[in-house]
């Protein structure tokens, strides 16, 4: 007696619709960056030391890096997502990259954009006004210690242009309160632009993981967006008003 063929469960549909979705945005990310000449995303960015100094309040996240006090050069880039900024709304978008050392051989990359702040707004995208800054998230959750965690960077000195120098930064678990845990420093100087890109599936925070079907969507479309155009970014330029334009 044949028997019919076992339909997928639950979970293979999922993999399914995430890898679809990882391919389809690759394809149009690699499709913007042929067109635009540049990245797909942030475009145009301005890149500086930075010193991170953690200083926790007890209460543990899960990553090691945010737990334990410490002192770690960094890099960061500072952008907009779509380029028009900050003549124009736009998406503010932070990367920072805390440099291998003796507390922490390994890179960490981390990837923040412009959010809410709340249960659900966290992993909501916002547009912010020309020459405003405020608190950016790292939108999608890493798991840490068996729980979703979700990372926060608000600038202390808003008003600095064309970015803030200084930012506290929070962590929470799910759609918890968020903690602050360190302060950054940032040494903005002339406007210099990457030589590589940000990759937080690839350099993640020590003691986390992506979640499955976040690296299915997300690193597709990093590996498609990069062989589309390899070169990390363009500079910023300067306007009569000490702003910065594509």
């Amino acid at each position: 007696m044949s028997t019919l063929p076992a339909r997928p469960g639950l979970a293979g549909l999922a993999t399914g619709v995430t890898v679809a979705a990882g391919t389809g945005l690759g394809v149009l990310f690699a499709a913007a960056a042929r067109i635009r000449r540049s990245k797909p995303l942030h475009p145009v960015g301005a890149v500086a030391r930075a010193v991170l100094t953690v200083a926790p309040a007890g209460t543990r996240s899960g990553s090691t890096l945010l737990d334990e006090p410490g002192s770690y050069d960094c890099l960061v880039r500072a952008s907009y997502a779509v380029g028009v900024g900050p003549q124009h709304p736009d998406i503010e978008g932070f990367a920072l990259r805390v440099l291998p050392g003796s507390s922490t051989p390994a890179m960490t990359d981390v990837l923040f954009a412009s959010t809410g702040v709340g249960p659900l707004g966290r992993h909501v995208l916002t547009l912010r006004p020309p020459g405003v800054h405020a608190a950016q998230t790292t939108l999608l959750p890493v798991r840490a210690g068996g729980r979703p965690l979700h990372l926060r960077l608000d600038p202390r000195d808003a008003r600095t242009q064309p970015w803030p120098a200084r930012y506290l930064l929070s962590w929470a678990h799910e759609r918890g309160a968020w903690n602050p845990f360190a302060t950054l420093a940032v040494e903005w100087g002339e406007p210099l632009d990457a030589a590589e890109r940000f990759d937080p599936v690839a350099h993640p925070l020590p003691g986390t993981s992506q979640y499955a079907a976040v690296a299915r969507v997300r690193e597709p479309a990093y590996r498609m967006a990069r062989l589309a155009w390899p070169a990390a970014g363009r500079l910023p330029t300067a306007t009569r008003g000490g702003g910065v334009r594509a």
